[in-house]
């Protein structure tokens, strides 16, 4: 992780995390870890706790900005898990959120911060433009994720075009970052059909590249304009 932070001692909280951390010894999975560690998916710790039994336990952590923070700077993954579905987001200033950006350098991180965080927070797409502008590929694929999950649960969520996502990728052919963004022209496709043919002509160009990663981009694309058109 990039920052290791330290606090002040709070016995409270410290009591609170040590109730936590003794829930997660619970549930630990070794093999999850380790098919997760063979992947590139790297933590200080990682239990291997599934995302069920976090969500239930999240429901018996009192919700508390301090708490929400230390855990997510403890490099464990299920605490950091656990903080982005507990922090009360009027707590999450943009400030906040650039900072809590910082830690975001793997894959799940990626994928979890974007469905159980960054959606709940106010005022998001003014970070998501500032990742999208930026070289950082994990948070380029966070943006990517965020838009589409912000166009599934709120679907009038149109602030942010199709060239905007597009431009982003520039000359990557990172196949994170093209799943990534594969599922928000996706989701742009399911909730905003006024971009159709934009992204039609997107994957066009995408096919005809002759790059492997591309192409198989612009198939998933093709794919969705044929379940739409069938639909």
């Amino acid at each position: 992780m990039v920052d290791m932070r330290f606090f002040v001692e709070n016995q409270k909280i410290e009591k609170e995390m040590s109730w936590v951390q003794a829930q997660l010894r619970l549930h630990m999975n070794g093999a999850t870890t380790e098919q997760m560690e063979r992947s590139g998916i790297d933590y200080r710790i990682n239990y291997g706790v599934g995302i069920p039994h976090l969500k239930q336990l999240a429901k018996r952590i009192p919700v508390s900005f301090e708490v929400a923070e230390r855990m997510w700077f403890s490099e464990v993954r299920e605490m950091m898990l656990l903080a982005a579905l507990i922090v009360p987001t009027e707590n999450m200033t943009l400030d906040f959120c650039r900072d809590w950006a910082k830690q975001i350098n793997n894959k799940d991180l990626v994928e979890r911060t974007s469905m159980f965080l960054w959606t709940r927070v106010h005022n998001i797409e003014n970070i998501i433009l500032e990742w999208l502008a930026g070289e950082n590929k994990h948070l380029l694929a966070t943006a990517f994720y965020t838009v589409g999950r912000l166009l599934q649960t709120r679907a009038d969520v149109k602030s942010i075009n199709v060239s905007e996502l597009v431009n982003a990728l520039r000359s990557s052919e990172d196949l994170f970052i093209m799943k990534a963004l594969s599922f928000a022209l996706r989701m742009k496709l399911r909730h905003c059909p006024q971009e159709k043919e934009e992204i039609k002509a997107f994957a066009q160009s995408l096919n005809s590249s002759g790059e492997m990663n591309k192409q198989m981009l612009a198939e998933e694309l093709f794919n969705e304009l044929d379940f739409m058109a069938n639909s």
